[in-house]
């Protein structure tokens, strides 16, 4: 049988363990009879790189796809892939269907996870925005003498430090659009304008938030169609944990009606990336109390 969709992701030697657990819970729900599963190698061990060969995951180098200051990238080869999921069907050429994920997730339902394959087939950007009824804090404002005295959010600061202070101010309380996971179809259209905004984003030399900026500006600024998944989609644990039934061994938003999570993504979790046995105190969808970790484990 010939598969025509790919799911793809990258790491580095210090990422291994969660690309694996992201790996390892895409095959658990059975994802990879209809997916290939590829992976942009920034730095992984020869042994890394032959556990991944062996489980049949393709592996291509990655590379800077546009120019970048080398005084600007000093080494972090891994910030590569800011930009090479820009470029996803020069990797890997030939399918219909491409979805990133970051190494830091994991899939925890299969059916919600399907919005994603379901929004790109509409030749549309399909993305999960950072925005929640559960996700209180969205902006921080400094205040002097009852006025504004500065606005923090991630698209005012990342916009207007890779493109211009207008754009940032444009877009600044706009959702930030979550790179860590998207899909797209092979639509030629689409990959081309996100590549001319990641061209754009970089060309200043910052690399770090260049994705979630190409993005924002293809969807809100050059209005390419895009199907916006609901934050059950694209979890975002630091902004508030999660549920877990006991019966269906799922994590579940946690609010009404408690949907399961397509996704559980740690960004921003470092003891967590870091240490897999730590655990969480994590409410139970029945109002217990677990200690419980949020990786991956079957």
């Amino acid at each position: 049988m010939s598969i025509d969709k790919i799911i793809v992701s990258s790491s580095d030697a210090k990422y291994f363990e969660l690309l694996k657990e992201l790996f390892l819970s895409l095959k658990h729900n059975k994802v990879l009879d209809e997916y290939s599963f590829g992976v942009l190698n920034t730095g992984m061990s020869k042994d890394q790189i032959d556990y991944m060969k062996d489980n049949n995951i393709l592996v291509k180098e990655a590379i800077w796809n546009v120019e970048v200051p080398k005084y600007k990238i000093l080494g972090r080869d891994h910030l590569k892939t800011q930009v090479a999921r820009a470029f996803l069907p020069d990797y890997f050429p030939d399918y219909k269907v491409y979805i990133w994920l970051d190494a830091d997730l994991w899939l925890n339902d299969y059916e919600s996870f399907k919005l994603y394959e379901q929004g790109a087939l509409q030749d549309c950007i399909a993305i999960t925005p950072q925005s929640d009824r559960a996700y209180f804090n969205n902006a921080n404002v400094e205040w002097f003498m009852n006025f504004p005295k500065k606005v923090k959010t991630i698209n005012y600061k990342n916009i207007g430090r890779s493109v211009s202070k207008k754009l940032g101010k444009k877009y600044a309380f706009y959702s930030t659009l979550n790179a860590g996971a998207f899909g797209i179809s092979s639509n030629d259209n689409i990959w081309k304008g996100i590549q001319n905004n990641i061209k754009l984003a970089a060309k200043k030399g910052r690399i770090f938030g260049t994705d979630q900026v190409a993005l924002a500006l293809s969807i809100y600024e050059d209005k390419i169609p895009t199907q916006f998944l609901p934050a059950y989609c694209n979890w975002m644990c630091e902004f508030h944990l999660p549920l877990y039934d006991e019966v269906t061994n799922k994590f579940l938003e946690p609010y009404l009606p408690n949907h399961p999570l397509a996704l559980v993504h740690l960004a921003g979790l470092d003891e967590i990336r870091d240490q897999k046995g730590l655990t969480t105190n994590i409410k139970t969808k029945d109002g217990k109390i677990l200690k419980k970790s949020l990786r991956f484990n079957v």
